[in-house]
């Protein structure tokens, strides 16, 4: 009798597992189906219906309502922030519309109609598999999804059944009743699943069959809140500070949530409110549990977004490095100052800009001899930067022409409006130079050593050119340097130029390795005109 009794324990576990792998994989293949069928429209609808806090709201429970993950809404918005896309206060009220979109999916295991399950799979199949249109296949991927989620479900109720009739489980359960107790396990419970719809599936087959009571369950649904955060969190791995920041507004958002619960409970019977408007049907209790959780903590945080989102920012300090290289650090656009002052920091945020353009010509130089996937990375990482601040100091030198000023501080002002977009341009070519070197190195080809002597004669030019621009000299002696050497420069390119052709005549040179030498003659030539151009408007 034992025995049988241990093989018949051994069987109710294993259609546990199983129900439980069907529930999991009916979730995953629902959720993959409604994305493919919302294809990319979801990410434009986030980056572009964001421009209040009530739009933000409405766009994260819509999307979160059609993928059925808060997880994967919340990683899109990280992504977003750390793309500079979305700001973090955009981010918090996505946030929290996800945490309501995430409700319906507990809403869809309550209907209880597995009965209908196999033939709600079965229609999916069938769409799946015959339909030539790619839309129509994922809406028959996500039904068939949706009917493997409630046989899943079935197969975890009937396999929980027996659990009823052995008093330690059940005296286990009610253990739960304590907040703390319930609300870490149920934390520890999403953290490991990553899903707080599937984990929330899994309680309510646990509680149709009796075994739970419902205020355990309460605790453990807030707890399922708080869990979901971890995959949001894991995305963050070296991301930017405010993609970070964005993951802990999640996390705080669902902890304050759970307190303010918690608090409530001591004084406000929930548990009787939530059974007092629900079906007699245990799943159905803890999905409108579920909802009102999430529904009342947008409704009860919404005032306090931006303070849930200056929270975040004071407990993650500081900018990132690629947020520091963006900010104007000698313009000051919050202080007044006159014409001449004001013109004092447009030259020094000039001069920054030509000192991090020029080290990214560097960068781009040393791949063309040597590729390094790194650097390759820095090189188009700094080209933002140079893009940034061209924007950022061309608009303060426009709104700056308005200060009472003599013509030739408005001159001046003109002239360095010009060396913004040379300079900006210099950095495009250095970043073209980049994207040879990339090529060279993708397709295996290379230059000759004659072709390697006339690209360091050419470099070294330019360096001679950009150590003048960046020493504090006059303008006579930068303008007659660079002239100089400007003029030794378009002589050396001539010559080359000839000389190369004279090798793809003699088929010496490789004829695609040709093209990529031309290339970066073509860019080697206009970053000199360009620091030409820079150098005679520089005072």
């Amino acid at each position: 009798m034992n025995d049988y009794g241990g093989f018949m324990s051994i069987n109710y576990f294993i259609g546990l597992l199983g129900g439980l792998a069907i529930f999991l994989y009916g979730m995953e293949m629902m959720s993959n189906g409604l994305e493919l069928v919302a294809g990319d429209k979801l990410r434009v609808i986030i980056e572009k219906m964001t421009s209040n806090f009530f739009k933000a709201i409405f766009v994260g429970t819509l999307v979160t309502a059609i993928i059925q993950s808060s997880s994967a809404t919340t990683v899109m918005v990280v992504g977003f922030v750390n793309a500079g896309l979305m700001t973090i206060y955009q981010a918090v009220g996505i946030i929290m519309g996800a945490n309501i979109g995430t409700t319906i999916t507990g809403q869809l295991v309550a209907l209880n109609i597995s009965a209908m399950a196999p033939i709600i799979a079965f229609i999916g199949f069938i769409l799946h598999s015959f339909s030539k249109d790619s839309r129509k296949a994922s809406l028959g991927q996500a039904i068939m999804g949706l009917g493997f989620l409630f046989m899943g479900m079935e197969f975890m109720s009937n396999a929980m059944e027996p659990l009823r009739e052995y008093p330690g489980f059940v005296t286990m359960m009610t253990k739960f009743e304590n907040p703390l107790l319930g609300v870490l396990a149920g934390t520890l419970i999403t953290a490991i699943i990553q899903s707080s719809s599937a984990a929330l599936g899994i309680l309510q087959a646990i509680a149709n069959q009796g075994i739970i009571p419902f205020k355990s369950s309460m605790y453990i649904v807030f707890g399922f809140n708080i869990g979901t955060c971890i995959t949001s969190v894991l995305s963050t791995l070296g991301s930017s500070k405010n993609a970070k920041r964005t993951a802990l507004a999640h996390v705080l958002f669902n902890i304050i949530g759970t307190i303010i619960f918690i608090i409530l409970s001591v004084f406000i019977p929930i548990d009787k409110i939530v059974l007092s408007f629900s079906r007699d049907l245990p799943a159905a209790q803890i999905a409108n549990l579920h909802t009102l959780f999430n529904v009342a903590t947008t409704i009860i945080l919404m005032p306090f977004s931006k303070k849930l989102a200056e929270l975040s920012i004071s407990l993650i300090p500081g900018k990132d490095k690629e947020q520091e290289e963006m900010s104007l650090q000698y313009i000051n656009k919050s202080v007044s100052k006159d014409a001449q002052a004001t013109f004092t920091d447009v030259r020094a945020e000039i001069n920054r800009l030509l000192d991090i353009v020029s080290k990214n010509y560097q960068y781009a130089m040393d791949i063309l001899i040597k590729f390094d996937e790194d650097k390759y990375d820095k090189i188009f990482q700094t080209e933002k930067v140079v893009n940034h601040l061209n924007k950022e100091i061309s608009a303060f030198i426009i709104d700056s022409l308005s200060l009472p000023m003599d013509e030739e501080t408005s001159a001046n002002f003109v002239s360095y409006l010009r060396i913004s977009r040379d300079l900006e341009r210099v950095g495009d070519h250095s970043k073209n130079i980049a994207d040879v070197a990339k090529l060279k190195e993708e397709e295996k080809l290379d230059f000759t050593n004659i072709a390697y002597e006339d690209l360091q004669t050419l470099n070294y030019t330019i360096e001679v050119m950009l150590e003048a621009m960046l020493k504090d000299l006059s303008k006579e002696e930068r303008e007659k340097n660079t002239g100089i050497y400007y003029r030794k420069m378009q002589k050396d390119i001539d010559k080359f130029r000839l000389d190369h052709m004279l090798r793809m005549r003699d088929r010496t040179c490789d004829p695609e390795s040709g093209l990529l030498y031309e290339k970066t003659l073509t860019s080697m030539d206009r970053i000199s005109s360009y620091l030409s151009k820079a150098a005679k408007l520089s005072i």
